[in-house]
């Protein structure tokens, strides 16, 4: 009596053990699959099927008077320095340009704060959610790609020091 019960439970625990991981045996993992992880966009340029230039969570923030600023990385796989061209389209007419060089295996940081290489963007006439074109070009390679307009009421495109008062 005590062996059948104890075969019970043993082919219980495996059954239960193999359901409990089989969950995930068809589920891909999200860290072998390149994806937007912020609210930016993602541009790549490829060579034969490897990454040359990729542009990193880029994004156009208005500001609550409608100043924009333009905020991006970019990123150099090659093993030769380059001149990473991005302008800024609204209905195919150009709203900004900006020439990057960008050393060998290297990233340049774009926008505002120190460090960065700042983009000048003169005054837009788009509001906030409008969904503009990017076009990333690095010699002979390029690709446009979605760019999102967004405004300071998120928290973390908003001013780093909170106002006095």
């Amino acid at each position: 009596m005590r062996r059948p019960r104890r075969l019970a439970l043993s082919v219980a625990a495996l059954g239960l053990a193999l359901a409990a991981s089989g969950c995930t045996f068809m589920s891909p993992v999200q860290t072998h699959e390149f994806y937007q992880a912020g609210d930016g966009t993602n541009a790549n340029l490829e060579v034969d099927g490897a990454f040359h230039v990729g542009v990193r969570n880029a994004v156009l923030v208005m500001d609550e008077t409608g100043a924009p600023t333009f905020s991006a990385t970019v990123v150099n796989y090659s093993d030769e320095d380059l001149v990473v061209e991005l302008e800024g389209q609204d209905e195919g007419a150009a709203v900004f340009s900006t020439r990057v060089q960008v050393p060998a295996q290297g990233t340049v940081e774009l926008g505002p704060e120190e460090g960065q290489q700042a983009v000048q963007i003169g005054a837009l006439d788009v509001l906030p959610g409008t969904i503009l074109d990017l076009a990333v070009t690095s010699g002979d390679l390029s690709t446009t790609v979605s760019l999102p307009t967004l405004e300071t009421t998120l928290s973390h495109y908003g001013e780093s020091e909170p106002a006095a008062g």
